[in-house]
């Protein structure tokens, strides 16, 4: 039976539609000592807001990969004759090759060498000095590319049989997470890189699921996944359970079950996982579930607590993208709009880019900061305008 995924799409990284935040200050989601942090975010001399990032040696593009290294972002790839929003097409059967870095703080940027094959609908992980990518080859194949930062090296890498696989980095390993288990449950996967292998985690404590996703604390990779239950004919909806790896030990604990509705992004700070989504659902008309159920929180791995999002902003039908950021890293959505500032638990606003309105650009989180390269815009009438424009966000600190 097909199951009915959770209403709210989530990009990346990760919109719109704010309100004001509660009248009383909101308690600060991270600690003292994440805040304490040395921030990436507003340096001495340079201004909170928006800055372009010239001299992108890249042609225009969209869907391009965005990674980061800890002090550069690399762009990979991408498409030149993107889908018109809401369009029902085939796509680009041509991605593009050409990669670049560029270094936020110093603006350099510098081409990389060409991967073996090009990819479309990349996803990837930086561990270690080495990005790992995997996407579909033109010919609807799956396959891995491994990137030696430094040798400037691309090589062929390998992946596990089985479907809908994300990579997530967890300290010096790379995990390979199944997205659902609806039609085809199985193992997840960790990969050892100074052994070049891929072996199978033991089973997780919490049955199949569907909407599964990974996120690394710092000392556990935590598995987020809704139960799998009848659809129609559910007396509830299916909340956001949770469980914990820990790899020294190799054992799993299971947490207690939230009373949210999404599985990430997260935002690993203060000893807490943060997901910014804004909105919630109450079952519609029909099944109603008594009451609405919102689609971020914050859960508390240590302690095995749940909490609400501080002053939440809200957000139109279907929920919205929200964004967060905190001493050293963040998770943004595809577009500008609210942001929560961790370390205050204070919600703010990030602008509108200073160009034309794009769609399908690349979003990074570079540190703490927001970077946003190339995308494509469809004047009424003609064809795609394809944008090799590079723009940098700063948190004010």
């Amino acid at each position: 039976m097909t199951r009915a995924r959770t209403a709210l799409v989530l990009a990346a990284v990760l919109v719109l539609a704010s309100c004001s935040a509660s009248p009383a200050p909101p308690s600060p989601v991270g600690s003292p000592e994440s805040a304490s942090q040395s921030p990436v975010g507003q340096r001495a001399g340079t201004a909170a807001g928006w800055r372009e990032l010239p001299g992108s040696p890249l042609s225009p593009r969209a869907l391009a990969l965005g990674l980061w290294t800890g002090q550069e972002a690399l762009l990979i790839g991408g498409i030149d004759e993107p889908c018109p929003p809401g369009a029902d097409c085939v796509g680009d059967r041509s991605p593009l090759l050409a990669a670049a870095a560029v270094n936020p703080d110093t603006g350099r940027w510098r081409v990389l060498a060409e991967p073996p094959v090009a990819l479309l609908w990349m996803q990837g992980a930086v561990v270690g000095g080495v990005a790992y990518i995997q996407g579909h080859t033109v010919g609807d194949g799956i396959a891995m590319l491994v990137y030696d930062i430094a040798a400037d090296r691309w090589s062929r890498g390998s992946l596990p049989t089985a479907p809908g696989l994300t990579l997530v980095r967890g300290g010096d390993l790379l995990f390979a997470a199944r997205g659902s288990e609806e039609t085809e449950p199985g193992p997840d996967y960790v990969y050892r890189p100074a052994e070049r292998t891929w072996t199978e985690l033991p089973a997780d404590p919490l049955g199949a699921g569907f909407d599964r996703a990974m996120a690394w604390t710092g000392r556990e990779l935590v598995l987020f996944d809704h139960k799998i239950v009848p659809n129609p004919g559910a007396d509830g909806p299916s909340v956001t359970r949770a469980a914990a790896f820990d790899p020294a030990s190799g054992r799993w604990r299971r947490l207690p079950d939230s009373s949210m509705l999404g599985t990430g992004p997260w935002l690993a700070e203060g000893g807490k996982l943060i997901a910014p989504a804004l909105g919630g659902a109450d079952g519609g008309q029909v099944g109603n579930w008594g009451r609405t159920y919102p689609y971020g929180g914050v859960l508390d791995p240590v302690a095995g607590t749940w909490s609400a999002l501080p002053g939440a902003p809200g957000a139109g039908p279907g929920g919205g993208h929200g964004s967060a950021f905190g001493a050293v890293s963040a998770v943004y959505a595809e577009r500008p709009g609210p942001v929560l500032n961790a370390a205050t638990g204070q919600w703010g606003a990030i602008p509108p880019l200073p160009q034309a309105e794009v769609s399908d650009s690349t979003v990074v989180a570079a540190g703490n900061r927001m970077l946003v390269f190339g995308g494509a815009r469809w004047p009424e009438g003609r064809k795609a305008e394809l944008s090799a424009r590079t723009w940098l966000w700063t948190p004010r600190s």
